[in-house]
C-alpha cells in the first residue's frame, strides 16, 4: 500500500515569517511520520539488484587476495559477488572458504547449493566440471561432519526448540543434522514448563545427542510470571504509535483551520476599520468586538492545536523508529496525546509511560 500525504501551503502567503515556519514544520513533520512507517514495513535483508559486471570483478579480486593466502580479505569479496550475481563458481570458492575455516557443516550445504546453482551454468564441459567438484568437495566433507541430534522427552504442547538461536521444526527433533565443530547451544521452552538450555561441544566426525526434558512450573513461581511477561510482549509498531501519529496529523489540520479562519477576521478588521485621529473607526452596522474575539480565539487554538500536533506527531515518530530496533523484556513504552481547549488557549498533554 503506498499513502501520500499533500500540505498546500500557497494560502500561507503573505504570512508572518513565523507562521510559514510553523505550517510548514507541520507539513513536514506529518510527511516524517508517513516516511518513518513506510521504512518500517520494508522487508528486511532485500537482496542487491544483480550486476554482472561488479560481480566478476569482485570475483577476481577476491581470487587473487585467496591464492595469497589472505582469505580474510578474500573470502567476503567471494560473497559480495554472489550477491551480485549467483553462480555455481563463485559458491565453490565460498564453500572451500568455510571449509578451510573449519565450518564444515557449513561447506557442506555450500557444495549442495553449488549443485543446484549449476543447473543454470552455460555449457555442458563447464557444468559438468562444476558439478564433479562439488561432489568431490561433498564426499570428502561427509565422513568429518559433526551432527547433533536433538530429543525432548515428553515433548508438551506449544514446544519450540532452538539451535544456536535458529528454530529447529518439530520434525527435525531426534535427527542428526549437520553442524560445525565447535560449540552450540539447544533450547527448548513451552507455555507453562521451564524452559532449559544446554551447551555441547562438537568435534569433527562425532554425533552427539542432546535429550532434555521440561518440567512444569508451579503455580505462581517467578519462571510462570516472567513467560507470561514474555508472552505478553510484542514486536512491530506500537499501537500508541499510529494513534499518536493520527491524532497529531489531525489536531494540525484542525490549527490550519484556525489560523485560516483567524487570517479571514483580520482580513474583514482591515477592510471595515481604519486608523484615524483620536482612536478606530470602523463602518456603520459592522460588529467588530465580533470579529476581533474570532481572530483572538482563532489564534490561540491555531497556537495550541498545532504545539498538540507536533508533541503527538514527534511521539508517535519515536515510537515507529524504535520498533524496528531489538524488543527488550521491560513492557512496551505506551503514550496517548490528550488535546485540550480553553477560553484562553488549547494545548494538549502526552500521558503514558516510557
Amino acid at each position: 500500500m503506498i499513502c501520500s500525504t499533500t500540505c498546500d501551503t500557497r494560502r500561507s502567503r503573505g504570512l508572518a515569517p513565523g507562521v510559514r515556519f510553523l505550517i510548514r514544520f507541520t507539513c513536514a513533520a506529518a510527511l516524517g511520520l508517513v516516511g518513518s512507517a513506510a521504512h518500517a514495513q520494508q522487508p528486511a535483508g532485500a537482496q542487491p539488484a544483480r550486476d554482472p559486471v561488479a560481480a566478476e570483478a569482485l570475483f577476481k579480486a577476491a581470487r587473487v587476495l585467496v591464492e595469497k593466502g589472505d582469505d580474510a580479505a578474500g573470502c567476503p569479496k567471494f560473497e559480495a559477488s554472489l550477491a551480485l550475481n549467483p553462480s555455481a563458481s563463485t559458491m565453490l570458492n565460498i564453500a572451500r572458504c568455510h571449509e578451510r575455516a573449519g565450518k564444515l557443516a557449513t561447506a557442506w550445504q555450500d557444495y549442495h547449493r553449488a549443485l543446484t546453482l549449476n543447473r543454470e551454468t552455460a555449457g555442458e564441459q563447464r557444468r559438468r566440471g562444476l558439478e564433479e567438484l562439488a561432489q568431490k568437495g561433498i564426499a570428502a566433507l561427509e565422513p568429518r561432519l559433526p551432527k547433533l541430534r536433538v530429543v525432548v522427552s515428553g515433548a508438551p504442547a506449544g514446544l519450540e526448540v532452538q539451535r544456536d538461536g535458529a528454530m529447529l521444526p518439530a520434525a527435525a527433533l531426534g535427527e542428526p543434522l549437520p553442524a560445525d565443530p565447535g560449540a552450540h547451544e539447544i533450547r527448548a521452552s513451552a507455555p507453562g514448563h521451564q524452559a532449559e538450555t544446554r551447551s555441547v561441544a562438537l568435534a569433527e566426525g562425532e554425533t552427539v545427542t542432546v535429550e532434555l526434558t521440561l518440567r512444569p512450573v508451579a503455580a505462581g513461581s517467578p519462571d510462570k510470571a516472567e513467560a507470561k511477561v514474555q508472552g505478553a510482549t510484542g514486536g512491530g509498531v506500537p499501537t500508541w504509535a499510529w494513534i499518536s501519529g493520527a491524532a497529531g496529523i489531525a489536531l494540525s489540520g484542525a490549527s490550519i483551520g484556525f489560523l485560516i479562519d483567524d487570517l479571514s477576521a483580520i482580513g474583514a478588521l482591515r477592510e471595515n476599520c481604519r486608523e484615524v485621529r483620536g482612536g478606530t473607526y470602523c463602518e456603520p452596522g459592522y460588529d467588530v468586538a465580533a470579529d476581533n474575539a474570532r481572530k483572538n480565539r482563532d489564534f490561540a487554538l491555531f497556537v495550541g492545536l498545532g504545539g498538540a500536533g507536533l508533541v503527538a506527531i514527534g511521539a508517535a515518530v519515536v515510537g515507529i523508529a524504535r520498533s524496528g530496533r531489538e524488543q527488550d523484556p521491560a513492557p512496551a513504552p505506551s503514550a496517548v496525546a490528550l488535546p485540550w481547549i480553553a477560553p484562553s488557549g488549547a494545548g494538549a498533554t502526552l500521558v503514558g509511560s516510557f
